[in-house]
């Protein structure tokens, strides 16, 4: 396995529950991927991801091992997904629970627009029924595959997802208000996507969120221990500080990896990086055959990230905290467009050692983060004068809804530092954006072309974020075990990973 993010981890339980011995090479020195703790003045602070959805993928996962999710990590869940402020000096806690939601939607911004926020909950239900049942769990999607699997039935199913007009579009016929459009569109963000670009199938989102967002115990790093845990129950072998520099490929067939000098032989060989890193040969030539890196013009976003030690003053901040900016449209045309951190951004400050109330511990641990162009691989974009100009740009959106951050300590990251950590991306944290009806479409399978050699993460299909990467892996899984049949439980070899990009 090379890399054992979230899901390299997931393909390896999968596999060794199956009884396929698995080995994973990763270059970092702990598992987790792009689900990394920075250590701030000798404290853990989750500088990935921060909120933790669709349980009942790793409930699935576990249980398919022998095993329970919830036991293994416990889990908390949020009655309040999110604290939102305005420009205007509009605040709005938007709760999980409908009635309470609805509620505080009306309070804020009027009884209509809390119908409205009904009706658009279950317009995204539906929608998210039909994803999961249809193509969630389903291998790479094409039109034909849609066809020949599903029939008439699958194109109308297809037809339903929403996907022929923007999120924005979408939003600006449910809301009048334009700051509930910002809110709803921000989740396009959760994949580096654009709402004004991002198809309205991502409305999918809300009905995600509400059915839960959780706090793991131990933050987004002990979900990884956890799955780590399991991992090396079941027999699998993880290598640390372990850099793959090639996939060897022999006579068409990927055979197994080169890392520090040494072979490791394999009957398969599963790639839990982004694409873009084997596309564009930096794990070999042979092994990019057929797979396509993301273009320039379609990286999802990056980001700049505070990871901080800090005494929060004024604005109560709960785990979640959202702040806007008040152009929204400008500020995407920034990001994607001209290439710039916009000088009126959103900035989101997770509160780690926060819950649903306003408790203050003395000395904090957050995280901060505002969007950001891939452009992390060019050269002079993140200079020591632009770091500094995105820290008081991140400052003043703050200040100007009464918060103040008072850090003893911080480590702050830029698309630069996220290229060097996932080569060949230039930071895009996402693979390739949502962009138009077709992007259900345009992701990579788990199986590549080269014969021996699988695809898991957040840059293949089903797509980005914690759940959806494990997925990825579960269905890479499948395929390996499908292809490599009995004779897999005949020699040792399984997969082979670490990553140059994780």
């Amino acid at each position: 396995m090379v890399g054992a993010g979230v899901g390299g981890l997931a393909c390896a339980v999968d596999l060794a529950a199956r009884g396929i011995p698995v080995r994973v090479l990763e270059r970092a020195s702990g598992p987790g991927g792009k689900a990394r703790t920075v250590e701030v003045d000798g404290v853990g602070v989750d500088a990935g991801p921060t909120v933790l959805t669709m349980p009942w993928v790793f409930d699935e996962l576990f249980e398919a091992a022998g095993a329970t999710f919830r036991e293994a990590v416990p889990l908390e869940r949020a009655q309040v997904l999110a604290r939102h402020a305005w420009p205007d000096g509009t605040w709005l806690d938007l709760f999980a629970e409908l009635g309470r939601a609805a509620d505080a939607i009306g309070e804020v911004f009027g009884a209509a627009e809390a119908r409205a926020y009904r009706a658009f909950r279950d317009d995204a239900r539906r929608i998210f029924e039909i994803s999961e049942n249809a193509f969630l769990r389903s291998q790479r999607l094409t039109l034909g595959g849609i066809v020949a699997e599903f029939g008439a039935a699958g194109l109308a199913a297809l037809a339903r997802l929403d996907s022929h007009r923007s999120m924005w579009r979408s939003l600006e016929r449910r809301f009048s208000d334009p700051r509930l459009r910002q809110l709803f569109g921000r989740y396009a963000t959760y994949c580096g996507s654009s709402p004004f670009e991002a198809p309205a199938t991502l409305n999918l989102i809300t009905h995600v969120e509400c059915e839960g967002v959780y706090r793991a115990r131990g933050g987004m790093s002990g979900l990884m221990r956890g799955l780590a845990r399991l991992a090396r129950s079941l027999g699998v072998e993880l290598q640390h500080d372990a850099s793959v520099d090639r996939i060897v490929v022999e006579r068409g067939r990927a055979v197994g990896v080169r890392a520090g000098g040494a072979l490791h032989r394999a009957a398969a060989v599963v790639f839990n990086g982004d694409v873009s890193a084997l596309g564009r040969g930096l794990l070999g030539a042979p092994a990019a055959d057929g797979v396509r890196p993301t273009p320039r013009g379609a990286r999802s976003l990056s980001a700049v990230t505070w990871a901080m030690r800090a005494r929060p003053r004024g604005a109560p901040l709960l785990h979640h905290n959202v702040f806007f900016g008040d152009d929204y449209r400008n500020e995407f045309e920034a990001l994607l467009r001209r290439g710039e951190v916009p000088a009126d951004p959103t900035v989101y400050v997770c509160a780690q050692d926060r819950a649903d109330v306003e408790i203050e511990p003395p000395d904090e641990r957050i995280l901060v983060l505002m969007n950001a162009p891939p452009n992390g691989d060019e050269p002079g974009r993140w200079d020591e004068a632009e770091r500094r100009r995105c820290t008081t740009v991140m400052q003043k959106v703050l200040r100007r809804s009464g918060l103040s951050l008072e850090p003893t300590a911080t480590v702050q990251t830029t698309p630069r530092e996220f290229e060097a950590r996932f080569p060949a991306t230039g930071g895009a944290l996402y693979g390739p954006r949502w962009k138009g009806a077709t992007s259900v479409l345009a992701r990579a399978g788990a199986s590549a072309k080269v014969p021996g050699l699988y695809l898991a993460g957040g840059s293949v299909h089903p797509g980005p974020g914690v759940p959806m990467a494990a997925l990825s892996g579960r269905l890479a899984a499948e395929k390996v075990s499908e292809d490599l049949g009995s004779i897999a439980r005949s020699r040792t070899a399984a997969t082979s990973g670490t990553t140059s990009t994780g």
